[in-house]
């Protein structure tokens, strides 16, 4: 009896152990279907974290690529803006240099209308003003001969009015003759053509003409211009001699650095350049008391020489002598 009481109790027991035992499973069970479903929540919200992220990132890179597209297009607009700046700044550059430009054309239009209103007033006044006393005397008297020694002088006024007004508009029209036809001239030809004019001086004052042409035959420039430019420094060279010994001109030509170098020199009166540096070349100015002198021929000369592109200096000594150089610019024959 004891016996069996002993097993009952100890089958009992492991009764209750095994109870006890599948209590603690029961509950981890259900701690771990727990824990399952915890964890089932959990990948589900990683899962849609996962998927919020990837909408993120695409989102992120449909707007980094446009942001991409923004820049690119500000780039090209940027590059668009600082093409149309640096037409705009040439433009401005082009028109600055052509209001420059026409500043200093109206400059000189200006300088051309002074010297125009000087010449009708100090040239053309005197002339006009004895012709209308002339033309007064010869109303006024009654004696045959003396009207005839009145229109002599009236003719030799006249005359030299229509000379004077020659020579302006020859200066007028070499400035605004920008299409002068250039020609081939053979200098040789040229200077025996012109030195006929002097004959008679040239014998009258045993003057000496020395030209040295240096191997240049030719030149190619406007014939009319070279013409009036020898003409006049020729003329020069015998109008203003010096009364103390005969002239000696000496005409020679020269290349130099390309460009064909005139020049003609004498040993007469000279021009004191510290004095008259600044008006050698203007017009109604000059230098010595002579007759004939009336301060055209230089100016002219000048105006001649611009007007091909050359450029024309001098060098004198008073009572020495002068010397004046052109430089005709290289020209070819078209």
């Amino acid at each position: 009896m004891a016996r069996t009481d002993k097993n009952t109790k100890e089958k009992q027991e492991e009764a209750d152990v095994l109870k006890v035992e599948l209590i603690a499973i029961n509950k981890e069970r259900v701690f771990q279907k727990e824990e399952k479903k915890k964890r089932a929540a959990e990948l589900v919200i990683a899962k849609k974290e996962r998927v919020f992220q990837k909408e993120e990132k695409k989102k992120r890179a449909a707007e980094l690529e446009i942001a991409n597209k923004e820049l690119v297009f500000q780039n090209e607009e940027k590059t668009k803006r600082t093409a149309e700046l640096e037409i705009v700044n040439n433009e401005l550059i082009f028109q600055n240099k052509e209001k420059t430009k026409r500043t200093a054309e109206l400059e000189i239009a200006n300088r051309q209308l002074i010297d125009f209103c000087n010449i009708v007033s100090h040239n053309l006044r005197a002339p006009l003003v004895n012709i209308a006393m002339l033309v007064d005397f010869m109303q006024e008297s009654k004696d045959e001969d003396e009207r005839n020694d009145l229109l002599k002088k009236t003719k030799l006024v006249t005359t030299h009015l229509n000379h004077v007004f020659n020579e302006l508009v020859e200066s007028v029209q070499i400035r605004q003759d920008t299409e002068v036809k250039s020609n081939k001239i053979i200098l040789k030809d040229c200077l025996d053509s012109i030195l006929i004019g002097f004959v008679s001086e040239i014998e009258a004052y045993e003057a000496d003409i020395q030209i040295n042409f240096n191997d240049i035959h030719e030149i190619y420039n406007p014939r009319k211009y070279i013409d009036s430019i020898l003409t006049n420094l020729i003329s020069n060279t015998l109008k203003y001699k010096s009364p103390d010994r005969k002239p000696v001109v000496k005409i020679k030509f020269e290349k130099i650095n390309g460009n064909i170098i005139l020049s003609v020199a004498d040993n007469g009166l000279g021009i004191d350049l510290i004095k008259y540096q600044d008006n050698l070349f203007k017009i109604r100015k000059t230098f010595h008391k002579h007759t004939d002198a009336k301060g055209f021929g230089l100016y002219l000369v000048k105006t001649q020489v611009e007007a091909i592109g050359g450029k024309i200096w001098a060098t004198s000594i008073p009572n020495i002598g002068s010397t004046f150089f052109v430089e005709f610019k290289t020209q070819t024959h078209e």
